[in-house]
């Protein structure tokens, strides 16, 4: 807090701006309009919807640990853990049917294994998957504490929406049930493979479909802006963890039950089974028997 009130501590002079802004009751205005809806805009911060991964040496080390991750996420199957991914009510639109939060789907269906979760450690999910936390806490540099398989069932539409703030970025690591998967950022567009990673700034609006037949899984782990200095993060971290913590307070007096902690620890219930899981193996397996009739038909013929 001394180094940010020093001005003549030029490292966090982006940071000492943007905090006296807000202490004014007024915020910074993003430089583009797809920014536009992001509730938190630090200025002189690079803004682009995507972003090289090769400006990320580590980038490679994530990708050649695909089997690794790829081997844990199957062990999931049939576990704890999975629950759908809500909000609450000023979120979305869109009431959640069992009446837990809101969703941010207008089709299909989305589930969430968090691992971290705003500076929170799911303990118990990340000791099913300990070489993924691993990589995550020994490779990518400045994580965000914040890291999630998100699993999106075939004909799930996600609706446009923002991240929270520009200061971190997202990496989206598809690791099964790529096929038909895309994910629009600003004007642009990306289509997702199997072990390529995908880092983009979700303060831009952004929107993502799976047209596939099986369930799309990418491991999501956010980090700070590459632009940050390490003191302007030290400082950030101080400021979220603060908020986190008085929101927790907050939420514990609220009887609505219509905040965040209250949403997350009532959605951990929902999903009773792997049923909502579609495998190429679960898909042939579901197939209607006309459809193997039909094949056999056209394999005597």
């Amino acid at each position: 807090k001394e180094r940010v009130g020093d001005r003549d501590n030029k490292a966090v002079d982006r940071v000492r701006g943007w905090f006296m802004t807000r202490l004014n009751g007024s915020k910074c205005v993003p430089t583009g309009e797809m920014q536009l809806g992001c509730p938190e805009i630090i200025p002189q911060l690079r803004a682009r919807p995507f972003w090289d991964t090769s400006e990320f040496a580590w980038v490679k080390q994530i990708e050649e640990n695909l089997d690794v991750i790829k081997e844990e996420l199957m062990t999931l199957r049939g576990q704890k853990g999975f629950r759908p991914y809500r909000g609450p009510s000023w979120a979305s639109k869109i009431k959640a049917e069992d009446k837990v939060g809101t969703v941010s789907h207008d089709s299909g269906s989305w589930n969430v294994f968090y691992l971290y979760l705003h500076e929170i450690k799911f303990e118990e999910n990340c000791a099913k998957c300990p070489k993924t936390v691993e990589l995550i806490e020994n490779i990518i540099p400045r994580h965000y504490h914040h890291a999630f398989f998100s699993c999106t069932n075939p004909k799930t539409h996600i609706l446009k929406h923002h991240g929270p703030t520009n200061k971190k970025l997202r990496l989206h690591f598809p690791l099964v049930g790529t096929q038909g998967s895309r994910l629009r950022a600003a004007n642009e567009v990306t289509h997702f493979e199997e072990g390529k990673v995908v880092v983009f700034d979700d303060s831009f609006e952004h929107e993502a479909w799976h047209d596939g037949e099986t369930t799309r899984i990418n491991l999501i782990v956010d980090l700070w802006h590459p632009d940050l200095t390490d003191e302007e993060v030290k400082f950030l971290k101080l400021l979220n963890n603060s908020k986190i913590k008085a929101e927790k307070q907050i939420s514990e007096k609220d009887e609505s039950g219509d905040n965040f902690f209250a949403i997350i620890d009532k959605s951990q219930h929902l999903i009773k089974d792997d049923s909502w899981w579609v495998t190429p193996e679960t898909k042939t397996h579901d197939r209607d028997p006309e459809d193997s009739t039909s094949e056999e038909k056209k394999k005597e013929n």
